[in-house]
């Protein structure tokens, strides 16, 4: 199983995330990238983190997770 952070930004300073940087950072947690949802109309990918506008939320997949578990 992997985990995904996901952090939700609004404002120009959507590209100041410290605390996923300091969780991306931390080799204990083994997670090697993660999601940046912005008002921006852009996709792009920079240092390990994707930036998407935040409609984008309905194009990413869960993975790994039974569909009949119960929880969605």
């Amino acid at each position: 199983m992997t985990v995904l952070p996901i952090e939700v930004k609004s404002g120009k300073d959507y590209t100041s995330h410290k605390a996923l940087d300091r969780f991306l950072a931390d080799k204990e947690y083994n997670i090697p990238s993660g999601i940046v949802l912005d008002n921006e109309r852009e996709v792009y990918t920079k240092d390990n983190i994707t930036y998407m506008p935040i409609y984008y939320i309905m194009c990413i997949e869960r993975s790994g997770i039974p569909e009949d578990d119960g929880i969605f």
